[in-house]
């Protein structure tokens, strides 16, 4: 009866377990406590999108990603940044920038190509081919507006260049010290294919790869990597079968006796399973290598990011880096989503190229301001 109880007790422990809530703060404020501001503004432009791929939803998604990590950055070393929304607003209203309806011409065989492109069922070949007639597309609609804007059909405006003399006017617009553009060169996702770190790929993966590579070299595509890492598997599993000679499966003995027993035989039948043995460790390690290529793989994400910053007095350009980011997984424990490889990416960017900035332009935001306390006296004369 007491084990009961006590079995009751330790089942409603166990179901309690799980009754609260995980919070996890995956972003935290960026920490500006410790550095005064500096009476500085920037105002952060839409940053030039140079990557393969000219989705409009992606385009704007990665321009906020880039922006909103921007944002922080600045903050750190105490430049506040102008509101998103109003620099957008104003580039609108200045025909600086056009709507994503011109920009990204929509049409039908647009529209068809996007969807092909993000159906996956091409080569890489046939999508870079696909994304190449989309983007000229979209060029030849944003050329064929420019034209008869220029020729004075009603309701269309010139577009306008943004130089020296445009920056000036948005630095004095949103009283700025400093105009932020750039270019997005690369924002890559996909596999890390020269990848031997055995805690990235796994114990079997890193077998093949790194024996495949030893014995082969660089194969020209991946369906010969995988043809010569079967054939290692194959041979090491008919190695191994051949020196084992009872397993999986041992030899059977039957002994049969008729007759006289001084006078008859014993006869024994002996069934040997040694070369089944062999091909069934052959097969698996021809296996487990197909398993091991189709496996371990690392997701990887790259950013490519250069960052020019401009006297919004002026419009001279007073710097400008860039910088280049790749992130996988630190194991293959880690978590392997591409979303969480891509924030870490562009952060990293981000705060490097702002800290060359700071440290360039404006080294004294680097230090920490030390805040001598004011002491009161209570003497009284």
């Amino acid at each position: 009866m007491k084990l009961r109880y006590v079995a009751f007790v330790v089942v409603m422990l166990l179901m309690s377990v799980g009754c609260g809530q995980v919070t996890k703060e995956t972003v935290s404020p960026v920490p500006t406590d410790r550095i005064m501001p500096s009476g500085k503004r920037v105002v952060i432009m839409p940053f030039a999108d140079y990557t393969p791929d000219s989705s409009p939803e992606l385009y704007w998604r990665r321009n906020l990603l880039v922006t909103e990590s921007l944002n922080d950055e600045f903050a750190r070393y105490g430049l506040m940044s102008a509101l998103e929304e109003d620099v957008v607003e104003y580039l609108l209203n200045e025909n600086i920038i056009e709507p994503p309806e011109i920009f990204f011409a929509d049409t039908p065989n647009n529209n068809y190509m996007r969807s092909e492109v993000e159906s996956g069922e091409w080569s890489a070949a046939m999508i870079q081919e696909l994304q190449y007639a989309i983007t000229r597309n979209e060029e030849l609609e944003k050329r064929d507006k420019q034209q008869q804007a220029a020729a004075g059909t009603q309701g269309s405006t010139l577009h306008i260049s943004l130089n020296s003399q445009e920056v000036a006017k948005i630095g004095d617009y949103f009283a700025a010290d400093y105009i932020i553009r750039g270019r997005l060169i690369e924002f890559e996702k996909g596999v890390a294919k020269d990848d031997f770190n055995p805690f990235h790929v796994g114990m079997l993966p890193f077998f093949f790869n790194s024996s495949q590579r030893m014995l082969f070299g660089l194969a020209k595509s991946e369906n010969y990597e995988l043809m010569d890492k079967m054939a290692i598997g194959g041979a090491v599993g008919t190695a191994i079968g051949s020196a084992n000679e009872n397993f999986p499966f041992d030899e059977k003995r039957d002994t049969v006796s008729s007759g006289h027993p001084l006078f008859d035989p014993t006869v024994t039948s002996i069934t040997d399973y040694h070369s089944l043995n062999t091909a069934l460790w052959g097969v698996a390690g021809a296996g487990a290598a197909y398993l091991a290529h189709n496996g371990g793989k690392v997701p990887r994400a790259v950013v490519q990011i250069r960052i020019m910053v401009q006297d919004a007095r002026t419009g001279r350009l007073v710097w400008s880096n860039r910088s280049e980011v790749e992130v996988i997984p630190e194991s293959i424990y880690a978590n392997q989503e591409y979303r969480k490889l891509i924030a870490k990416a562009i952060r990293r960017a981000t705060g490097s190229l702002v800290r060359s900035f700071v440290a360039t332009v404006e080294g004294d935001l680097l230090e920490v301001p030390v805040v001598t306390p004011t002491v009161v006296s209570d003497n009284k004369s």
